[in-house]
């Protein structure tokens, strides 16, 4: 797979520049836009890079969801939130005036790391936000760490509730596994995990193998346990055997409590799948 990472095509190179320029281009403009709003809300290039659109609406809505994803599940003002994944800060605000606890988010991304730290922390301390220097091909190609070597800064059951929006999805099964194990070992007894997943089983694999996924994810890897949507960016969207994903649950003494299924592979809907664990 290195040599094909390596040979991507020079167009596609160049698109996604154009694409960075654009998106850096969008927040000089909301500025002035939004100049007489004091709304925290991140810059439109981190807005688009994560949610496709600069609409203060849209992410809003994210922030609501985010929420919603934990309450509905169980979330109490008191518990503390490991947030995987954190970006730019959409559950972290969601939670502000709800949570007591303590939140900690870590992400890959340096910029959306900075701006949480000196946006959201500087007026919610209780909000602390953490880099986490990793490699991928696909969103920090530089990154020092292996993910599959990684240990979170943070004693053993440290949290009640850790949620991962849209990771495992951008994550191969070497690093999977051990971020479950180190889910495993973060939770506090009773704590909860809430993580969402592209998961292969016969009716899904069914539809992407009919094309009526909205990612296609025709690449088998050759570990067997996922597929991939783009060879030359393994990261950029992975598909995990279920079998797998229960198989390193319990390997964690991790219990699934519970899936909900997204329709992801079936043509209607992009909703990924939602798994809650229990410790």
């Amino acid at each position: 797979m290195t040599n094909a990472a390596s040979a991507r095509p020079a167009w596609k190179r160049a698109a996604s520049w154009a694409r960075q320029v654009i998106y850096r281009l969008a927040t000089p403009v909301d500025r002035i836009l939004r100049w007489r709003s004091d709304t925290l809300l991140p810059p439109a290039h981190l807005r688009i890079y994560y949610y496709r659109t600069w609409n203060p609406d849209a992410f809003a809505g994210a922030c609501e969801g985010a929420r919603s994803e934990l309450t509905s599940r169980g979330l109490l003002p008191e518990h503390r939130v490991l947030d995987i994944g954190s970006g730019v800060g959409n559950l972290a605000l969601g939670l502000i005036g709800y949570l007591r606890g303590g939140y900690d988010g870590i992400d890959i991304h340096s910029e959306a790391v900075a701006w949480c730290q000196r946006a959201i922390t500087s007026r919610h301390p209780a909000f602390r936000f953490h880099r986490a220097d990793l490699a991928s091909r696909a969103y920090n190609p530089q990154g020092r760490v292996p993910a599959s070597a990684y240990r979170f800064p943070f004693p053993d059951h440290s949290f009640d509730v850790i949620f991962l929006g849209s990771v495992f999805t951008h994550m191969l099964p070497d690093d999977v596994e051990s971020y479950v194990r180190e889910i495993g070992r973060l939770l506090a007894p009773g704590g909860m995990c809430v993580a969402s997943y592209f998961l292969l089983n016969d009716e899904t694999r069914d539809g992407v193998n009919a094309g009526r996924s909205f990612l296609s994810f025709a690449v088998p890897h050759p570990s067997g346990l996922c597929r991939l949507h783009d060879v030359t960016k393994p990261e950029a969207a992975v598909a995990l055997e279920e079998t797998f994903v229960r198989r390193v649950h319990a390997e964690a003494q991790l219990r699934i409590r519970d899936v909900r299924r997204g329709g992801w592979w079936n043509g209607k809907r992009h909703e990924q799948d939602v798994l809650t664990a229990v410790s």
